[in-house]
């Protein structure tokens, strides 16, 4: 039996096709995420240049910084924080963190501590849940604009506001979520375009 041209080739190409959808699709939503976005695509990607950088010195330095200290980066502004063992590390991270090419500025928030226990943690991860789901759910905050982490029990932020209404609904959000003890704020309002 001869199976022509004109069957195989329509069954080939329709394959082909739908193997790239999902790939075309997630390609048009990072694009929707990006375009959402107050920094800009291209801006999104320097910024992930940088966190790679600065995660890879991190680890060169010493494999726990991989774990134990959150990389943050929005517009060149880093935001560190995490749990290390001695003051020495806090300083020697934000020289690293600024020796990479396109570092503005560092807040350092890292703790010095001996543990982070698995409840510490826990409590944590609830909190910033909380506060990532509360952001969600605002509808006068564009959630896409704020990084956030928290660590024993205080919440970081690092973001851009599109007005100060809105920084100050994020901040009441943070402030008003169960179980932070204190709110750190690193939200500046956005250049008028």
């Amino acid at each position: 039996m001869k199976i022509s041209a004109k069957i195989i080739l329509p069954v080939l190409l329709s394959v082909n096709i739908s193997a790239c959808a999902p790939i075309i699709i997630g390609g048009a939503a990072t694009a929707g995420y990006l375009g959402l976005q107050e920094r800009g695509a291209k801006t999104a990607v320097i910024d992930s240049k940088i966190k790679t950088g600065i995660k890879d010195k991190l680890f060169g330095t010493d494999y726990h910084y991989l774990t134990d200290v959150g990389v943050s980066v929005l517009q060149g502004d880093v935001l560190l924080t995490g749990i290390v063992k001695n003051s020495e590390s806090v300083s020697k991270i934000e020289k690293m963190t600024y020796l990479i090419d396109g570092v503005n500025n560092v807040y350092n928030n890292l703790i010095v501590a001996n543990k982070y226990s698995a409840t510490d943690y826990s409590k944590d991860t609830l909190i910033a849940t909380t506060f990532k789901t509360r952001m969600l759910g605002a509808k006068d905050v564009y959630s896409i604009n704020y990084l956030s982490d928290t660590v024993l029990g205080n919440l970081y932020i690092l973001g851009i506001a599109s007005s100060e209404s809105e920084k100050e609904r994020v901040l009441y959000i943070a402030r008003t979520t169960k179980g932070v003890k204190q709110v750190y704020n690193y939200i500046r309002i956005a250049e008028s375009k």
